[in-house]
Parts: structure tokens; C-alpha cells; sequence
């Protein structure tokens, strides 16, 4: 299947969005480098090094993988859903910490790569082709959902986050990463430099530069207000953290001087600029 391009997000349909990442999965592969066997385990360990090593905001220094938002002691015996499970890197953390976990994905390669690494690993699963907007699971039914990065590629996140609200129980709680508008990305990366110098506001709204220049045939953007504002009805006690990754202080093209930029950078001077200015904030929030 050929990548279908990306359009104008006010014409985005479900159906392209799903086709777009059933082609293009997220296997963390810009480069084409990841020459190993598909869903054989070391292809699985390879994309885990690669998200993970870019993940430095997840954990503190010596502590478990994304313990910052996946700790065992909070999630272990906790009946959790997770919304776009992709390649399984998060399915496989939450049910080895513990969860009782349904993994949830709109695409059959991101279902069956989830489901063959739980396999090969030995480990208990329960993955299902489902769309998120649809969500045809029990009422308070779950007391976690974890969604990282998946969202905000729906052209329906409110729907999404009203089926969410549903599904968890009274006291639940929601921990989800969506894309962050007031960020270097946004505003330098793609409204100063492909926007204005390379001129690309001539051409389309920033909001379509923005969608170009990310993964996914659609993405959205949202500031605190705005998420404020979607969750406040079904949630409360929510909490924000803006983060972001290394590449984002440096505005060039991907090079080996570039990578050498982010391995020289240190861990808290990257979270000191990014917890204002990154591209992801992280919401934690219970239901009412």
C-alpha cells in the first residue's frame, strides 16, 4: 500500500487517517535503517532502544523505564484500557508493572504487532482492532486509560475523550500525551522557519504546516485552556507537564551534528527549557 498524502485537516475523514498509519506505522524508522526481521523479537528490542532513548523526560536518572508516568506501585492490579497501543512498547511496561490491560488500535498492524510481542514474551494479552471514537466497551468498565501520542490524530479527540469518560470508573484515572500548541515545534520549527522564511504561509494556514511537518495524515494541537475546557465536565485534580525531545532545541535538519547536539545536551537543561516549551504535555486527571 502506497502512503496516502496528507490534506487540508478540515477535509481529514477517518478512514484516510486509519489507511495513512496502517501504511505508515510508527516503528521509529525515519531513517529506513531498521533492517530486522518484522515482529521478530530483536525488531521489537530496536524500536524499544529508540523510543526509549529519546524518552530521557520519562524517568529520572537509574529509575525503571517512564516510571515518571507508569509507576508499578500505581499501576499494578489496575483494570486499564490503552488507546493506541502501535508497536506494544507501552502494552508490554503496563502489563509487566502489573495492569490487567486491554490494548486497544484502529489498525491491524499496530493489533497484531502488539499482540506478537505480548506472545513472544510470554505475557498475558487482550489486543483488539477498535476505534477509539467508537469505543464499544462496557461503561465503568476500566480505572486507568493510558493513551500516549494517539489522540490528537483522531479529527474527533472530544469524542474520544466523552468515550473515555464513560468507560472509567468513578475515581478513574486518565493519563494521556497529546501534542502541545505552545511550543518550539509549532511556533519556530514550523511558523518561523517553514511559515515565514521558507514561505510557506504564503501558500496554507499554519495549522496545515503544522500537520505537514508531523507524523500521521492529521494531528491537532492543544493548549492548557483548551484541554481545561474538553475535560472539566467528566474530570478533576488534572494535571499538566509540558515535555518534549532534544531535537526540538535545534532547528535543523537531521544530521550526524545534530545528534551530536542532543547527546551533548544534559538531561536538566532539556527538561528546564522543554517544561515550557516542548511539543507533548502529559495530562493526568480522575474521574468524577
Amino acid at each position: 500500500m502506497k502512503p496516502i498524502g496528507k490534506s487540508d485537516f478540515l477535509t481529514c475523514h477517518e478512514n484516510p487517517n486509519r489507511d495513512w498509519w496502517e501504511a505508515n506505522p510508527m516503528t521509529y524508522d525515519w531513517e529506513k535503517s531498521l533492517a530486522i526481521e518484522r515482529f521478530a523479537e530483536p525488531w521489537f528490542d530496536e524500536i524499544d532502544r529508540r523510543f526509549f532513548q529519546s524518552a530521557y523526560y520519562a524517568q529520572s536518572k537509574g529509575a525503571a523505564t517512564f516510571s515518571r508516568f507508569i509507576p508499578e506501585s500505581e499501576i499494578r492490579g489496575m483494570r486499564t484500557l490503552e488507546i493506541g497501543c502501535g508497536m506494544g512498547s507501552h502494552a508490554e511496561l503496563l502489563t509487566r508493572r502489573g495492569a490487567h490491560l486491554t490494548a486497544i488500535d484502529q489498525t491491524d498492524f499496530a493489533v497484531d504487532s502488539t499482540r506478537r510481542r505480548l506472545e513472544l514474551r510470554r505475557l498475558p494479552h487482550d489486543v483488539r482492532r477498535i476505534d477509539a471514537e467508537v469505543l464499544p466497551l462496557e461503561s465503568r468498565e476500566f480505572d486507568l486509560v493510558w493513551t500516549w501520542g494517539a489522540i490528537h490524530h483522531s479529527c474527533s479527540t472530544e469524542n474520544i475523550l466523552q468515550n473515555i469518560g464513560r468507560v472509567l470508573k468513578p475515581g478513574g484515572s486518565l493519563r494521556m500525551m497529546v501534542y502541545y500548541r505552545p511550543s518550539l515545534v509549532y511556533w519556530v520549527h514550523c511558523g518561523l522557519i517553514r511559515g515565514v522564511l521558507l514561505g510557506g504561509l504564503l501558500r496554507k494556514r499554519l495549522d496545515q504546516i503544522y500537520v505537514d511537518a508531523t507524523d500521521g495524515f492529521f494531528a491537532r494541537t492543544f493548549s492548557k485552556r483548551e484541554l481545561t475546557a474538553l475535560l472539566e465536565d467528566d474530570f478533576k485534580q488534572v494535571r499538566f507537564s509540558v515535555i518534549g525531545l532534544k531535537a526540538e532545541l535545534y532547528p535543523i535538519p537531521r544530521t550526524d551534528f545534530k545528534t551530536l547536539l542532543e547527546q551533548s545536551t544534559p538531561d536538566w537543561l532539556a527538561v528546564s527549557l522543554l517544561s515550557h516549551w516542548g511539543s507533548m504535555i502529559y495530562v493526568d486527571a480522575v474521574r468524577r
